[in-house]
């Protein structure tokens, strides 16, 4: 009788190689061939394939377990392992072609181009049986129903959640203890990366073009403080730079998190000090103390592909740039459009013709737009590298609420730029996502009430009453107030790590769950430091925000001011005494 696996697992090899069909790389000594099978069906004749260090000390090679020699008309010691083009993954060749696993469970040595699945994933005896135990259990995600958890690729699924594995299970073959070096932390000796003396600053691409460049922009202002370091896995096919590129191995780097403001000095100063090998700009990491200056930021972007020629509106015109398309399907609650009435005001503000250029499309919002101005001109977009240069060669710019646009009015010369404080934009809904130039004598603002976006397609009744509150509050922000406020939102966000001077032993010492995590080779401890609060959760509060901002406009600007750091806060501390209603 076949005996039961899950009594009898082979041992596994000190890295075993995990296949982009959820299973390890096996000698099967009964078929005497190389397979791949899930981890449930491994059997004692399965030996897990894997890498171990060469007996001569240079260098790795593939090995079963406890079984070096060649196997039957196949040497996996011709197998060269290289680094993978997937995150954290690896690929071998031999002779141009590289090993292949085929959803059969067969592999073969015959694909002349690595894709996905002639990618493999680093995998250590501790991460298999986690992955074990996970297969074969039900997980209640999120208060649903039970549901299995599954493979698909090296992506594990929890019903609608995902987890990338090679993000949290980055073990090439560089982490084998021939790479390490010790620290002492808390009076043990802890495993930390050796110093390659290669420094990378690595990009997660995020978003459409304009989030993208502002990354870029993040990411070079760190470079540019570490002589040598180079910028990977760049993303602006605008400029015709792309560049894709492996995320650093997480024992050799560090992450920034989903914060916006980030201490760009204090990682350049780990970067230059071997703390780590690799910073990863990982969020949306916008402010205006990241960024180099304007005009180097214009010398690093040129014209867009083909848009040499392009023309902007000219002196007479207020161009609007309109920013509707997917925004109008609730993409965020803090990217939404503007009204017809926030450009009558500024309409009759700067005295210009206006322009209404960009998405419009036949939708309720465009629509909404042609009626209320009749006599506008309504000019459709050709494409992003079109319609980006028209708007930075343009004249007079009235921002829509786009990190594209305002990239584009930031790289051009225009006299006016008209900028709503609002959503994204606001210094107090989004204190840390500073892209407010106050000292820019071209740039005008225009303070919004703090509301959230409504699809206009599953809502149009409440879709016009935030457009309407809009329109209704809306008004200048003098330079006063806005120096006011920005003193204000620092107090209000997450505010940035600083890292400058970070020293991985004493931070090691003072967390001894930072320790354990670095000793399992799964972040460093820089990487610790700066993410460690991304695990806290918000409880979660019954409260309509754009009712009560509709309701109750005085609560709506002292939000907006910065008296307060949201509208739920204002209803806390003041509205509800008041007898304020947090929801209809």
């Amino acid at each position: 009788m076949p005996q039961n696996p899950a009594h009898f697992l082979p041992p596994l090899p000190r890295i075993a190689l995990f296949t982009w069909f959820g299973s390890l790389v096996c000698f099967d000594t009964r078929a005497k061939c190389l397979i791949h099978l899930g981890l449930d069906n491994l059997a004692p004749w399965h030996l897990p394939l894997g890498l171990e260090p060469k007996p001569e000390g240079g260098g790795f090679q593939l090995a079963v377990e406890n079984q070096h020699h060649s196997l039957q008309n196949f040497s996996i010691s011709e197998l060269k392992p290289d680094a993978g083009t997937l995150e954290g993954c690896i690929q071998f060749s031999n002779g141009g072609l590289f090993l292949t696993a085929k959803p059969d469970g067969s592999l073969e040595v015959g694909a002349e181009i690595a894709r996905d699945w002639e990618q493999f994933l680093p995998l250590r005896p501790r991460d298999a049986q986690m992955l074990r135990e996970i297969l074969s259990r039900f997980w209640s995600v999120d208060g649903q129903p039970p549901v299995p958890a599954g493979l698909d690729g090296f992506t594990l699924k929890f019903g609608a959640h995902t987890v990338e594995l090679s993000a949290i299970l980055p073990f090439p073959p560089e982490t084998l203890p021939n790479r390490l070096g010790t620290e002492v932390a808390g009076g043990e000796a802890v495993s930390v990366p050796k110093p390659t003396g290669g420094k990378q600053v690595w990009i997660n691409p995020l978003g459409n073009i304009g989030n993208r460049a502002l990354q870029y922009l993040t990411a070079k202002s760190i470079a540019a403080r570490v002589p040598g370091a180079e910028l990977r896995n760049i993303h602006l096919d605008m400029w015709g730079k792309v560049e894709p590129a492996p995320r650093p191995p997480a024992w050799a780097s560090a992450g920034t998190g989903t914060r916006f403001h980030i201490d760009v000095e204090g990682l350049a100063d780990c970067l230059r000090r071997g703390v780590v090998d690799a910073v990863c700009v990982e969020g949306y990491a916008f402010h205006l103390d990241h960024f180099p200056s304007r005009d180097e930021c214009r010398a690093l972007f040129p014209p867009t592909l083909g848009q040499a020629e392009a023309r902007g509106f000219e002196q007479h015109e207020l161009v609007c740039s309109v920013r509707a398309a997917e925004i109008l399907r609730l993409v965020h609650k803090d990217y939404f459009p503007l009204p017809p009435g926030y450009y009558a005001k500024l309409q009759a503000e700067a005295g210009l013709d206006l322009v209404f250029f960009g998405q419009l499309g036949d939708d309720p919002y465009s629509n909404g737009l042609r009626a209320a101005f009749p006599k506008a001109r309504f000019v459709p977009g050709v494409d992003q590298n079109h319609d980006f240069e028209v708007l930075r060669r343009s004249a007079n710019v009235a921002l829509s609420i786009s990190t594209f646009a305002w990239l584009a009015a930031w790289l051009g010369e225009a006299e006016r730029i008209y900028m709503p404080v609002g959503g994204i934009f606001s210094p107090i809904q989004h204190p840390d996502f500073i892209l407010t130039p106050i000292d820019d004598p071209a740039y005008r603002f225009m303070l919004l009430p703090p509301v959230e976006a409504v699809n206009p397609f599953e809502d149009i009744t409440r879709f016009l009453l935030m457009q309407e509150t809009i329109a209704r509050q809306t008004r200048p922000a003098s330079l006063a107030e806005m120096r006011e406020m920005l003193p204000r939102s620092r107090k209000l966000g997450r505010g940035m790590v600083p890292v400058k001077g970070f020293n991985n032993a004493a931070y090691l010492a003072a967390n001894p769950e930072a320790a354990h995590e670095v000793r399992a080779l799964r972040q460093t401890a820089l990487n610790h430091c700066l993410t460690m609060d991304e695990r806290l959760h918000r409880l979660f509060r019954i409260f309509d925000p754009l009712f009560y901002a509709s309701i109750y406009p005085d609560a709506a600007e002292a939000v907006s001011l910065g008296h307060y750091p949201d509208l739920w806060a204002h209803f806390r501390i003041t509205g509800e005494a008041l007898g304020y209603a947090p929801a209809p």
